[in-house]
C-alpha cells in the first residue's frame, strides 16, 4: 500500500534519509525542513521510503526544494507531486519553489523538465570550484496551468496526508532497505 506522509512527526527519519541519498550531512535541519514522503507500507508493517521531499530554505515568497528518490520511478504518483506542489503554493503561500541540480545528473534534469521546472540560470562555482549548478523553478501561476494543479481521479484514502489522522497514527517506524 502506498502512503504519503506529511506528518512532521516523522521529519528527522525523513531528513536523515534525504542527507543519505542526497549527500549533503547537516544540510536537511528537521526543525527548519518540511518533509513529504512517499512510502511503500508492506503488511507486516514495515516500509520502503520511495522518496522523500525537503522544503526548506524559505523566504517571504520562494521555498527551496530538495528531492531524493530510491533510485527506481516507483515514487513518481500524480498525487505524489500534487501534495508537493499544494503544500508549498497553497498552504505556505508560496509563489515559487526552486530546485537546485548538478548539470551531471541528466535523470533530475529529465525529472524536472517533465514536471514543468523552468531552467532559470547555471551557476558558476555554487557547489565548490568548478562545480556549477542549475537553478530550475516552478511558479504558482505555471503550477495552476499545469498538469499537476490537481490530484488523481481515483486517489484513495490510503494517500491521504497522515498529517489528518495524527491522534491515531502510530509511532514511526525505521525504514526496511530494499
Amino acid at each position: 500500500m502506498r502512503q504519503i506522509v506529511v506528518d512532521q512527526r516523522w521529519a528527522s527519519t525523513f531528513c536523515r534519509w534525504l542527507e543519505e541519498h542526497i549527500g549533503e550531512p547537516g544540510h536537511f535541519d528537521p526543525n527548519e525542513t518540511r518533509t513529504i514522503a512517499h512510502l511503500l507500507t508492506h503488511e507486516d508493517g514495515t516500509f520502503e521510503i520511495l522518496c522523500v521531499v525537503g522544503l526548506n530554505r524559505w523566504t517571504t515568497h520562494t521555498v527551496e526544494a530538495s528531492i531524493a528518490s530510491d533510485g527506481t520511478k516507483r515514487w513518481c504518483s500524480r498525487d505524489f507531486i500534487f501534495t508537493v506542489y499544494d503544500y508549498a503554493f497553497r498552504h505556505a503561500d508560496k509563489s515559487r519553489i526552486n530546485f537546485t541540480v548538478r548539470p551531471d545528473n541528466f535523470d533530475a534534469i529529465r525529472m524536472h523538465e517533465k514536471l514543468g521546472h523552468r531552467l532559470e540560470l547555471r551557476c558558476e562555482d555554487a557547489n565548490g570550484e568548478g562545480q556549477d549548478a542549475l537553478l530550475y523553478g516552478l511558479t504558482r501561476r505555471r503550477w495552476r496551468e499545469g498538469r499537476w494543479a490537481a490530484p488523481s481521479v481515483n486517489r484513495s484514502p490510503t494517500t491521504k496526508e497522515v498529517s489528518q489522522r495524527e491522534q491515531a497514527s502510530p509511532e514511526p517506524r525505521e525504514p526496511t532497505h530494499g
